[in-house]
């Protein structure tokens, strides 16, 4: 604990924020001797700042000046510069935050800093790779989002339906018809609005000079320098309704609960709730309670999981969550990956069931909590393997307001015990305020199951002679129970069914 305190206590030390009269923020790790050096620009600009009838306007923009090129460099050309230096420019616009990022070798630093603050201060603004955006960005959400992406489908549907009314309430890429009105002029005047100095953080680490932070400095004075107050965001209470049933013509069903919540990094309760969380159903992992009890003991599923707030999943293979995504408010929620269609609600209800039982039948053992911390001991690790891992969590941690978050979590699990987890999960947790996406066929068929609260048996895989392997009686015991656990909902208003083309229009 003393090791882990004094690592934590020099890593604040080592970050050095510049606040100087006049100058841009920085927030750089200590350089070290690695040949690469991870730069980001992070603005305090995102989702929430587009206009009414706009939804996606600053992803688009942020991704145009990305991707479009520079006065300096068409897109072809960007590339053709990019791809002998191998790397690129990125760009990762959500709710409150848009951070143009790149990790680019000693040898090319030189370029890639007039790139990257040229990519910024000086966009090329080209109508032909405007319209070519935009076309993609429509088709994202028409063809993938709607048709293709059932999961994400699921997930997103749910994040509306929890905010709707609030800033964070509109895709974060937009939707079809307001991009489609979105014009180049629109783009210009929203970076204008939002890229500006008074928003902006820079972002180092890696094998860099003392003398870079006033390069980039000097390299971005050609931004606004200052623009409008940032969005305010305030908690969002639970709404109405509780089941939202998208209708789509699936072979299977996504299924995505939650609620808003104002549990934070920096809130005393947090480092109880990940282990509780993480014992519930940590992602991609097989030691959760859902996990276990849904896919291994039933094979209902690939996954089910649990989170204590917005997950993005860093790459397609990786367990670990997306930085750049801090936000003021947060949520709970359960992701229960597809499941066969006729054993849907049977799903749902068992994740019901289990966040029930472990509120009160079964809390959390002991023995649970003391594998969970041990797992979380040696897991949190791996979250900042890189510098530019490691930076991005560091500048989640300026936005934020918080020091060393990592560090501070991993400091903080040996002192928690199995009665500080189940005291935080029993104040946090209200299975009420859920409300439940669907994205599934026959909606009708499931909203009457669902108002009727009548009995959805599990349907266990039959063999070539169609037979179901034998069961152990407690688990067949336990689905008599599951099938007939109430959905929660009050009446025929709690369900509401919409067409999946109606979504994100």
């Amino acid at each position: 604990m003393k090791r882990l305190a004094l690592i934590a206590s020099l890593l604040t030390a080592l970050l050095s924020i510049a606040h100087s009269a006049g100058a841009v923020e920085t927030v750089a790790l200590p350089a070290n001797d690695h040949a690469t050096v991870s730069l980001a620009l992070r603005f305090r600009a995102g989702a929430v700042e587009d206009p009414p009838g706009k939804a996606g306007l600053t992803a688009l923009t942020a991704r145009l000046m990305a991707e479009g090129g520079t006065k300096a460099l068409d897109s072809k050309a960007l590339l053709e510069t990019l791809f002998p230096m191998a790397t690129e420019v990125h760009v990762r616009t959500d709710k409150e935050l848009t951070t143009f990022y790149t990790t680019v070798h000693q040898d090319h630093l030189s370029k890639m800093i007039s790139i990257l603050t040229d990519v910024v201060a000086h966009p090329r603004w080209d109508v032909k790779e405007f319209n070519r955006l935009r076309d993609s960005t429509v088709n994202d959400v028409e063809k993938r989002l709607r048709q293709g992406d059932d999961e994400n489908l699921g997930k997103e549907s749910l994040w509306e339906l929890l905010y709707s009314g609030h800033p964070y309430g509109r895709l974060t890429i937009g939707h079809a018809a307001d991009l489609r009105a979105i014009t180049l002029e629109d783009c210009k005047a929203q970076a204008a609005k939002v890229f500006a100095l008074d928003r902006l953080t820079i972002g180092l680490a890696g094998g860099y000079s003392k003398d870079l932070p006033q390069k980039l400095q000097k390299a971005l004075a050609g931004l606004p320098k200052s623009s409008a107050a940032p969005a305010a965001i305030a908690p969002q209470p639970a709404g109405k309704p509780r089941f939202r049933i998208v209708e789509k013509d699936t072979a299977s069903t996504a299924i995505s609960l939650g609620f808003p919540w104002s549990l934070a990094h920096g809130s005393p309760d947090f480092v109880a709730m990940s282990v509780a969380r993480s014992a519930f159903g940590e992602h991609r992992q097989f030691n959760g309670r859902l996990m276990q009890r849904l896919r291994e003991m039933r094979g209902l599923n690939y996954g089910d999981y649990a989170y204590i707030e917005y997950f993005q999943q860093d790459g397609y293979d990786a367990a670990t969550a997306q930085t750049g995504r801090a936000r003021h408010e947060q949520v709970f929620s359960i992701w229960l990956r597809p499941v066969q269609n006729e054993n849907r609600l049977f799903a749902l209800r068992a994740a019901l069931y289990e966040l029930k039982r472990s509120l009160g039948d079964e809390p959390f053992s002991d023995a649970e909590v003391a594998a969970t911390k041990g797992f979380l001991d040696g897991y949190i690790l791996l979250f900042a393997q890189t510098d530019e891992r490691k930076l991005g969590y560091a500048l989640d941690d300026h936005f934020l307001g918080t020091k060393s978050f990592l560090a501070d979590w991993r400091a903080r699990l040996a002192g928690v015990t199995a009665a500080d987890v189940n005291a935080a999960w029993r104040k946090w947790i209200d299975p009420a305020k859920l409300q439940i996406i669907l994205v599934t066929p026959n909606a009708a068929d499931v909203k009457q199951s669902i108002v009727s609260n009548r009995p959805t048996p599990m349907h266990y895989q039959k063999d070539a002679q169609g037979k179901v392997a034998p069961k152990p009686k407690e688990l067949l015991a336990t689905d008599a129970q599951v099938e007939r656990f109430p959905f929660g909902a009050a009446g025929d208003a709690d369900v509401e069914i919409v067409p999946v083309e109606k979504l994100f229009q």
